[in-house]
């Protein structure tokens, strides 16, 4: 049967006592089916007499069969060593093998990823795609292709947006200002699924216990697109019953271990890649993140950006980057780049660059899929595989990585400037300028259109070697000044498009964290420089836009801005992040809801909307205004 007829799908697997249970849903008449059925289990140990204790296992009634096989060690990967593989049907059995020989000292391996992931590996059940049919005790599911629908299931995303309880459904989006309402809308409803981060499913808890049974799975791990989550599932084999609090690294990472379980690479979280001593020398010279430039801070005109389509993965799969390549003492085919102090064995593809190589085709077919067809499915697919590929980089360097080192997060960086400054001089021979780098963006201004723009792309690509896009092209671009200082915020540039719409990156208007009142008084400011394509227009639009900000200001003064509008949306930092914790994080729930009172910023309740301090929000309009080009910037004088 063509899987994209069918309509019984695959949507979850979990284990409960030595049962497999399969849920099927049938999204015709939007029912679900529980069928319990059988997978195969796989264990590993380590032990100094590993035919003996496999025979043992062969011959106990609890494993289904057991041999010895030889694996690979971390952290290189350059030594076997044998070790015992046991298969049971029951996942309870699985783990008190593994309890039993731990406590007999024995070594359990390849821990990670959840046996349940590796026994649907293994058997190629795809979770979240379509059943064809049901063998053996198992289903099968069909050929799994990027074009395919997902499931036609009803989901509720829930998310905190400028103070309200929003909730995002097929049907549209609701917003709650009180959490009881939220509450009563979910329990009249009665979704298939929800989807929220664990902060605001604590919150609901806490006023009805009951909430986590009116629907069949929260999925508690962030407010992203129920097609996001579909798609890590498919990618890691993980079934939304492992997905609760799942994080973007942990699917990268089960990725790499499934690859890592073909080549019988031991999973291992206790070894290490030891980062070696070096000198200060060294230090200063390698021991650097990517580029970001200090630009000048200030308005330029025909502005080209041109970004380098996923640079940190594909300088990984170029260069073979992975832990266990980089730096690796046993070595036949060595390369050692002239940008860094470090070398990659090319001996074999590492698992890092072997997971990401096919997100990264991925990526750009669900790119092309989305533009041909214009539905926004593949848009949410797109982002998803972007989210893993943006999380690699991160992860090489992280020190609980199970295939990074500190030494491949180095070499990344050290090949991403080279490839930087590469385009830089490629561009400059032509007489251009760049005027802003930042990680994997460059922006060069006095462009005189969109197709010298795709000139300089091809220009850029020929002189690094790396695929670029032209991500967009500016009729003028600002950089604005630090709040606490003249110096530009290299992080934050708005500009005119060549479409006539506005690009904004870090100001005000586009943080989480804004009151809506100052977002709406800066978007407003920014689209009446947007009717602007001169500098005297601009400079008459800047007297505008200054007046949007007065407006506002007096909206404030009189008392006619409603407090929903004030409202600060927080979620929590680390400790580690804090010099000290606000009282707010020690006395309330997170996700905060805020509100400036004269003695700083307070939750919401009926109390602190009594004693709000107006100055408070002025100040931040105003923050908002210094985000504008100055009369400096234009060299005009301007009048308010």
């Amino acid at each position: 049967m063509d899987a994209v007829n069918q309509v019984i799908w695959l949507l979850d697997v979990y284990t409960e006592r030595s049962d497999t249970v399969f849920v099927l849903y049938d999204d015709e008449r939007h029912l679900i089916e529980r069928r319990i059925g059988r997978l195969d289990f796989y264990g590993y140990l380590e032990t100094p007499d590993p035919h003996r204790v496999a025979e043992e296992l062969r011959e106990s009634s609890e494993a289904d069969d057991a041999w010895v096989e030889k694996w690979r060690k971390p952290p290189f990967y350059t030594e076997t060593v044998d070790v015992v593989v046991f298969r049971t049907k029951s996942l309870r059995v699985l783990k008190k093998i593994l309890e039993t020989s731990s406590s007999k000292g024995l070594r359990p391996l390849n821990t990670f990823p959840h046996p349940l992931t590796e026994a649907l590996y293994r058997s190629g059940i795809k979770p979240l795609t379509p059943v064809t049919q049901w063998i053996s005790n198992r289903p099968q599911t069909s050929s799994w292709g990027p074009e395919h629908r997902d499931p036609d299931i009803s989901y509720v995303l829930i998310d905190l947006v400028d103070g309200y309880y929003t909730a995002y459904t097929r049907e549209g989006v609701e917003r709650f200002w009180e959490l009881r309402d939220l509450v009563n809308y979910l329990i009249s409803n009665r979704f298939t699924l929800g989807f929220t981060d664990p902060y605001i499913y604590t919150q609901l808890i806490s006023v009805e216990p009951g909430i986590k049974e009116i629907v069949y799975r929260w999925i508690v791990a962030g407010a992203h697109h129920p097609s996001e989550f579909f798609e890590w599932s498919r990618l890691g084999y993980i079934p939304l019953s492992l997905m609760k609090n799942i994080s973007i690294g942990r699917v990268l990472t089960t990725i790499e271990a499934l690859i890592a379980r073909d080549r019988r690479l031991i999973v291992d979280k206790t070894y290490g890649r030891l980062e070696p001593w070096r000198s200060l020398r060294e230090l200063v010279l390698f021991d650097r993140g990517g580029v970001v430039y200090q630009p000048r801070p200030g308005l330029y005109w025909g502005v080209c950006q041109i970004d380098f389509r996923s640079l940190y993965p594909s300088i990984i799969v170029r260069y073979n980057i992975s832990g266990e390549t980089v730096d690796r003492a046993y070595c036949s085919n060595r390369f050692r780049p002239e940008w860094s102090s470090h070398t990659i064995c090319l001996d074999e593809e590492g698992v890092v660059p072997a997971s990401l190589k096919k997100l990264i085709e991925l990526k750009d077919l669900y790119d092309e899929l989305a533009k041909r067809t214009g539905d926004e499915l593949y848009e949410y697919r797109k982002s998803a595989v972007k989210w893993i590929l943006v999380a690699s980089f991160g992860y090489l360097g992280y020190r609980n990585a199970l295939f990074g080192s500190v030494m491949a997060h180095e070499m990344v960086t050290s090949t991403s400037r080279e490839i930087l400054r590469r385009a830089r001089i490629s561009v400059e021979k032509r007489g251009y300028r760049v005027i802003h780098a930042i990680v994997d963006s460059v922006f060069i201004d006095n462009v005189s259109n969109q197709t010298m723009c795709e000139e300089l792309k091809k220009i850029i690509e020929e002189a690094t070697g790396f695929r670029a896009k032209t991500e967009a092209y500016f009729k003028w671009l600002y950089i604005p000044r630090r709040l606490t200082s003249d110096e530009a915020a290299s992080n934050k540039y708005y500009g005119l498009l060549g479409s006539g719409e506005v690009k904004i990156k870090g100001v005000l208007a586009v943080r989480r964290d804004t009151p809506a009142i100052v977002k709406k008084a800066q978007i407003e400011a920014l689209n009446k420089l947007a009717k602007a394509e001169t500098p005297q227009e601009l400079a008459e639009m800047l007297s505008e836009a200054h007046k949007v900000i007065d407006t506002y200001i007096n909206m404030l003064r009189k008392g006619s801005v409603e407090p929903s509008e004030l409202v600060i949306t927080r979620y929590p930092r680390t400790r580690e992040e804090y010099k000290k914790p606000p009282i707010y994080a020690l006395t309330t729930q997170p996700p905060y809801r805020l509100i400036y009172t004269v003695t700083g910023l307070e939750p919401v309740n009926e109390k602190t909307l009594l004693r709000i301090d107006l100055d408070k929000y002025i100040k931040l309009l105003e923050k908002a205004r210094r985000e504008l080009p100055s009369h400096k910037d234009l060299g005009i004088d301007i009048k308010r």
